[in-house]
Order: C-alpha cells, then structure tokens, then sequence
C-alpha cells in the first residue's frame, strides 16, 4: 500500500463520488482537501490504473514539482504544498530529542530537580541528621 496524491480535474463530479473509486480499488482515503484534492492509500500494483481515469488531473506517490504544479489553481497548489510538507516530514524521520539517549551522568549532565515537595522532604532529612550528627 502506498499513500498516493490525487488531484481531480475541476470539472469532476468531486471528492465524494470518488472515494468509492478508491474503494473499489482496496484502498482507502486517508485525508481529502476538497474540491479536487485526495490522499488515499492504495495498492502499489493499482495506481497506474488511476491514471487512465478521465476525471483525475495528476496522481502522485512522490513530490509534486513546480513543473507538475504549473496551471493549478490556488487551492490545488496548496494541496500540492501540504502534500510535499508531509512527504519532506516522512524523510526527516521522527523528530529528535536533543539529549535523547544521553545517560544521567553523561559528562555535563545533571538529572532533573525533583519536584518542590520532594526537594523540602530531602532538605528536611539533611537539616535531622545534621543536627542528630552534632
């Protein structure tokens, strides 16, 4: 299954009519930037069948070009954007924590203040045993 971008062409009968399309195909839409603008996950060995559907404009599993983009509407455009923002997020991965996988005693590292009440707990015992040291 692969997430495939699909635009359909402005005088199409629109998104609702084609989700069954997809459907019929084993897929599923994932998110819809109506009018004219589908994400669907799809089996890989079927998308080139959406190419030969007169209703469909432009369907993409990559990002989508300036070349590709050229004569879209404003609306298309920014589907086409968002879409390309998601792939460039897939490619980046998971975002990093900046000391993720740092141990406590890493050179540099301190671990975390513990909470105020755990604090004046602690700060409470050292005040006992230094003055049952004394």
């Amino acid at each position: 299954m692969r997430e495939t971008f699909i635009l359909l062409w402005p005088e199409a009968e629109g998104i609702e009519s084609f989700v069954q399309v997809v459907e019929d195909m084993d897929g599923r839409v994932l998110l819809s930037f109506p009018p004219y603008a589908v994400v669907a996950l799809l089996p890989a060995e079927r998308i080139d069948e959406l190419r030969t559907n007169p209703a469909i404009q432009l369907v993409s599993t990559e990002e989508i070009t300036a070349h590709m983009s050229v004569g879209l509407s404003s609306t298309s455009r920014m589907a086409a954007d968002a879409w390309n923002e998601h792939l460039a997020r897939q490619h980046d991965g998971p975002p990093k924590q900046l000391f993720e996988g740092l141990s406590w005693d890493a050179p540099g590292r301190l671990a975390p203040d513990p909470p105020a009440h755990i604090q004046e707990m602690l700060r409470r015992r050292e005040r006992e045993s230094q003055s049952d040291d004394g």
